[in-house]
């Protein structure tokens, strides 16, 4: 599988030297293992709603069709992961706070309370797949619900 950051990627959200700091004693198999950590864990929130091979494809060097946000909060979370593993007691705030802005909008995707344009699911013939999920504030054993 290839891979569904490019190094270009990080240059957005984070200093050269940061990055370079942060993978300086693991090479670029921790910076990979971060990505994947990163990547899994959005998996696991948005794999019931949104069909994960149409999310994470292959980035294109002549047209990027990935979608930005879900490219940033990767990055987020994959540098988060990194800050833990190598300095824990020294994970910047805005690191912090951006890693929990992340995990707040998964777990909203996730709940179906964010509505997102990320790729559906689709039926045979081509139609959007609704993901009805009813209800309700009583007791499943109260007939009332």
């Amino acid at each position: 599988m290839a891979r569904f950051l490019n190094d270009s990627d990080y240059t957005a959200l984070v200093r050269n030297e940061i990055r370079a700091a942060l993978t300086s004693n693991y090479t670029d198999a921790k910076l990979l293992s971060a990505e994947r950590m990163a990547i899994d864990q959005i998996k696991k929130y948005i794999a019931g709603k949104h069909p994960i091979d149409k999310v994470f494809i292959e980035p294109d060097p002549t047209e990027d069709k990935r979608d930005a946000f879900i490219v940033m909060i990767t990055i987020d979370l994959a540098l988060y992961h990194l800050y833990t593993s190598t300095a824990p007691n020294l994970i910047p705030k805005h690191r912090s706070e951006r890693y929990q802005d992340a995990l707040d909008w998964l777990k909203g995707v996730a709940n179906g309370t964010f509505v997102t344009d990320l790729p559906t699911y689709e039926d045979e013939n081509g139609e959007m797949m609704l993901n009805i999920k009813i209800t309700s504030k009583r007791p499943s054993e109260d007939q009332r619900w």
